[in-house]
């Protein structure tokens, strides 16, 4: 399977080479597969709204894409609002983000006896990714607690939010850190029914769409023209409701704001000042 991820990025980045279309970059949050899958809707409304071609992309690590963003190998990026508040300070062109909140929870099982975070302490603890924003929001409410990484918690990285998820159901480990979103992107009604989580009780804003600065200003009103549009359609409203991210609304001072107690610890684990 993991050939086949990388085969498929490969592929994506060589017709990226070749190609004349709007480039949409996607934080790889899942495998890429589903990622083209879950924004196919989009894809296809903003060709014929744009009359132009769209690709979609994404990158095979949370690091590779924030280079590959901060590069400028996208013309439109939907990514972490932590990655966004650092792109957003070296100039990038806010557009919306999702009209929801990102909320870190706690996934354990069901007959598990953890209710809050303090419980948490001297546990395993499994995440999608220690770049991702659940993860590192989630660390950050352990911290508060007064544990120490690698003290009071160990934490395991897995491949993706229903990896970890999965890691707790199989008694590897004794939490996972995940979001909403995947909980409600959850199909399996299996693993569902032996869970229940607790919230972290950090809050934050949803994943930013954000515009490359070396894109026209006309375009990117098109852009925002288009977006808006499509989510008033019935493919929109039907992709915002299976995503759970609702709709667009504009990033706001508050927004940035809300990102600033976890933008050392980001810019840490990515290895930059």
């Amino acid at each position: 399977m993991g050939a086949i991820k990388f085969l498929f990025i490969l592929v994506l980045f060589v017709s990226y080479a070749f190609s004349n279309s709007l480039k949409i970059g996607i934080l790889p949050y899942t495998d890429p597969l589903k990622i083209l899958s879950i924004h196919q809707p989009l894809k296809t409304f903003l060709e014929t709204e744009l009359n132009e071609k769209v690709e979609i992309y994404s990158s095979s690590s949370y690091e590779k894409f924030f280079e590959d963003t901060k590069n400028g190998e996208f013309d439109m990026i939907i990514t972490g609002p932590h990655f966004g508040l650092i792109h957003l300070q070296e100039g990038f062109i806010p557009l919306f983000r999702y009209n929801t909140d990102l909320q870190p929870i706690f996934v354990v099982l069901k007959e598990s006896p953890y209710t809050k975070v303090k419980d948490l302490k001297n546990k395993k603890i499994s995440m999608s990714n220690y770049l991702s924003v659940s993860s590192i929001s989630g660390i950050k409410s352990l911290v508060d607690e007064g544990f120490k990484n690698g003290v009071d918690f160990k934490l395991i990285n897995a491949t993706s939010h229903t990896s970890a998820i999965m890691s707790v159901i199989l008694g590897d480990t004794d939490a996972a850190i995940t979001t909403y979103t995947p909980l409600k992107q959850l199909t399996d009604e299996a693993m569902k029914s032996k869970i229940r989580f607790f919230e972290s009780g950090f809050e934050m804003p949803h994943l930013f769409t954000i515009a490359n600065s070396k894109v026209p200003a006309k375009k990117i009103q098109s852009l925002k023209k288009a977006l808006l549009k499509f989510e008033k359609t019935s493919t929109g409203k039907e992709f915002f409701v299976k995503t759970g991210y609702k709709g667009y609304i504009q990033i706001t001072k508050k927004d940035l704001d809300a990102m600033k107690p976890v933008l050392d610890e980001t810019k840490s684990f990515l290895k930059i000042k």
